[in-house]
């Protein structure tokens, strides 16, 4: 499994930072959907769909940060997922409705910000091949 993830480990990184963004705009179109197309917003509002966007975002943050980690050895990108793991769960299973997106929101971006500042570091690290 980790010979498979380091083979494809820029194409992971893609797609974490692509559900990752996915999940942003999701949850940042919510009040104008909500507010101008009632009948779209009702597909929506799903909570399973929120809890599985969430969730396959952070486990392959998980993957790609730690993997990543053991190359350039900066916890900065991991304790930024940390704390973006700890603001989507209480949006999602901790504050009443009316506050679910404020913490949502603010996890979704803090974990696009971890992914960035990997990104970063490892194109910094990963210099002598091509991206």
């Amino acid at each position: 499994m980790l010979k498979r993830i380091r083979k494809h480990s820029h194409l992971l990184h893609k797609t974490g930072m692509a559900l990752s963004f996915l999940c942003l705009i999701h949850c940042l179109s919510m009040p104008f959907i909500i507010t101008i197309l009632p009948l779209v917003a009702k597909g929506f509002l799903n909570h399973t769909l929120e809890i599985i966007l969430v969730v396959t975002s952070i486990f392959i943050a998980v993957a790609l940060l730690t993997k990543d980690y053991k190359v350039h050895h900066k916890t900065t990108p991991l304790i930024l997922l940390l704390g973006a793991s700890i603001l989507q769960y209480i949006g999602l299973f901790v504050v009443i409705e009316k506050q679910e997106s404020m913490f949502v929101i603010s996890g979704s971006i803090l974990m696009a910000i971890s992914y960035l500042t990997n990104w970063n570091m490892h194109q910094k690290t990963c210099s002598n091949h091509s991206h």
